[in-house]
């Protein structure tokens, strides 16, 4: 496929917005991938074609609408597994549970790990998601960051040294500045000192070629986790891929009907394998669907999607370095990013520049903290004690503005002409000194 043939896989593509206040209707441009991806006609025709035809719960029955689904549902696996690098799952050590998000997926690793001995170490880098579960279930400490916005090995391998670690948990990809940490050097690094590590994959599956290795690899990963509606697919799917031993011998996430082999009144026998995690009803149109998105990214190949992401990245910062006024967050390498840029333009206010960007050319971007404070707070300098002011000013009630910035982050389908006029029209806020007459700027005073 090229660009093209792909978009128009993509009913997205064609929406038109409504008119602005100026009355001029716009074509959407949806550079908000790194919250939700939108799912090809491909996906949506098979969760259509399910919830219409052949929606029944799976191993809860004998009867054909049930075992079509149940045979459709016990595909997805093996999709997952042989999309990050594993041929033959049965025999691999892995296994994969499906859940309804990133955020439960991670979580439901935090549990499988919170009876074991040790701390949590996570990066500052963190969406909330792979931070706050463990400091729930346990000491968690956080390795740092660089001034340039990527981890600090250093520091990660000294608490790596220092500590009795049990897990080691990090992004595969950075929401806020698309920082791609080599998570097989991290890793090598969990594994010299006994520990496992955790990937948040949720922006990194549909954009780079993840592989988990074999157990036996000193480089291989332990758990990855991610979610269909960051992958093509929608909303209320996801995966956790880990170690079958450590599914086995923690008890169930969520202990319920679908968990166990034989109940008693006074005992319960739960059962091994992915049933043991997989609580209730799952959402089975929505993980047979992931399954297609997964198939779809693999027949397009996670090679040209790379270089078709990277040429736009390029372009994309190539035009707004040349922009006067615009700070972007993450100097590092392209070959370590995914293609998230996150900016501010000085003296603006960033949900003012997205609502700008969406009124004057119908662009789609994300503005804000993104679920990733702590991260934020260092990539805009924000003092220890600004940061302070803040969290007493919210606890007393008052309503402060966060500091923020715009991030807009690009897809499969995204092509030339939108990246330009991105460029385009931040050029126009800039120059227009309406847009920056009593805007305040995103310090914390």
């Amino acid at each position: 496929m090229n660009n093209e043939e792909i978009r128009s896989a993509f009913p997205i593509t064609k929406v038109m917005l409504k008119p602005n206040k100026d009355g001029i209707s716009r074509k959407l441009v949806y550079l908000d991938h790194a919250a939700s991806t939108h799912p090809p006609k491909q996906v949506l025709d098979i969760y259509l074609q399910i919830m219409q035809n052949t929606y029944a719960n799976v191993h809860r029955g004998e009867h054909e609408l049930s075992e079509i689904s149940t045979e459709m549902f016990e595909e997805v696996p093996q999709i997952v597994s042989k999309f990050l690098g594993i041929n033959n799952l049965e025999n691999s050590g892995k296994q994969v549970v499906f859940s309804s998000n990133t955020t439960s997926s991670l979580d439901m690793a935090s549990h499988l790990f919170s009876n074991q001995d040790g701390i949590t170490l996570t990066s500052v880098i963190e969406h909330h998601s792979n931070d706050l579960p463990h400091r729930r279930r346990g000491k968690t400490i956080h390795y740092t960051m660089n001034d340039d916005g990527t981890i600090n090995m250093d520091d990660l391998e000294n608490k790596l040294s220092n500590n009795k670690v049990k897990l080691v948990a990090i992004t595969g990809g950075s929401n806020v500045t698309g920082f791609m940490p080599d998570i097989h050097k991290v890793a090598r690094l969990a594994h010299d000192h006994d520990a496992k590590i955790l990937v948040d994959a949720a922006q990194r599956l549909a954009h780079y070629p993840i592989d988990v290795k074999p157990l036996d690899h000193p480089e291989h990963l332990d758990f990855v986790a991610a979610a269909g509606h960051k992958t093509y697919a929608p909303f209320g799917s996801s995966f956790l891929l880990g170690t079958s031993e450590i599914f086995d011998n923690a008890p169930p996430y969520i202990p319920s009907g679908g968990t166990v082999s034989f109940v008693t009144e006074d005992d319960i026998v739960f059962l091994k394998g992915t049933d043991r995690h997989t609580y209730g009803t799952p959402n089975i149109a929505g993980t047979i669907a992931f399954g297609k998105s997964i198939q779809f990214l693999s027949e397009i190949g996670m090679d040209y999607i790379r270089d078709h992401e990277l040429h736009l990245l390029k372009r994309l910062l190539k035009g707004m370095k040349e922009l006067s006024n615009v700070e972007i967050y993450g100097d590092f390498p392209l070959n370590q990013k995914l293609g998230v840029v996150t900016f501010n333009i000085n003296g603006m206010r960033h949900n003012h520049v997205s609502q700008l960007l969406n009124e004057y050319s119908g662009i789609a971007t994300r503005n804000g903290c993104f679920c990733a404070h702590p991260y934020i707070a260092r990539l805009l300098k924000v003092s220890d004690i600004d940061a302070t002011k803040l969290k007493d000013a919210i606890i007393n009630g008052e309503n402060p503005e966060l500091p923020g910035a715009v991030r807009a982050s690009i897809g499969l389908y995204n092509n030339e002409e939108e990246i330009d006029l991105l460029i385009e029209t931040l050029s126009t806020i800039i120059n227009n000194p309406k847009n920056t007459k009593n805007s305040v700027t995103v310090s914390v005073n």
